[in-house]
């Protein structure tokens, strides 16, 4: 093996043990056992292809709701999603390219970086998607009652799968309700001062 395979494959090992140990804090802090998906979440390459699990349900919810995704909107959220995948994706591409002519890596190498490229990078992505969130939720909570805003994510809690915010924010794009709720709760009382 050459060195470039040793170095990614010492990624890969660290990178399975921190999902291992994710998902072990996880049973022990939420519900006690593995989900049928854990296999999936801790295995390199595996993971790159399987899709995120979805920790909202798609109901109309109300005016929250409604105020929240009309906020995505007039931020220009989805656009700045999209412009940072494009950057992401033109990122992994020029680090394969340097790796493959400079590095002379073989195709398992490549994909082993691009791999180890995007789990990083898709860290970065889930937090300015939780930021984003969050600034959807002040908005929307400006424009209606706070007592709705609040009813609104104690609904969403009650339907969520529960989570802790470490693996929402290495698995999830959005923050799990409690994040949500908590952080609704501590701006709108900032707001009032």
């Amino acid at each position: 093996m050459s060195a470039a395979e040793w170095v990614l494959t010492g990624a890969l090992l660290l990178e399975f043990g921190l999902r291992l140990g994710l998902e072990i804090r996880e049973a022990r802090m939420v519900h006690g056992k593995f989900d049928r998906f854990t296999a999936f979440r801790i295995l390199p390459v595996v993971n790159d292809v399987f899709p995120a699990e979805a920790n909202f349900t798609s109901d109309n919810g109300g005016a929250f709701v409604n105020a929240h995704e009309k906020a995505h909107g007039e931020l220009h959220h989805g656009f700045v999603r999209r412009s940072l995948q494009f950057g992401f994706a033109l990122f992994c591409a020029l680090s394969l390219g340097a790796a493959g002519v400079y590095l002379r890596f073989n195709l398992l190498e490549l994909l082993l970086l691009f791999h180890l490229i995007f789990a990083v990078a898709k860290i970065g992505y889930h937090m300015v998607c939780f930021t984003e969130e969050y600034e959807a939720d002040f908005l929307a909570a400006k424009r209606v009652q706070r007592g709705v805003a609040t009813r609104a994510l104690e609904a969403l809690l009650v339907k969520e799968f529960p989570r802790t915010p470490l693996f929402a924010y290495v698995y999830r794009t959005h923050p799990t309700a409690q994040m949500r709720l908590d952080r609704i709760v501590r701006t709108c009382k900032k707001s009032r001062r």
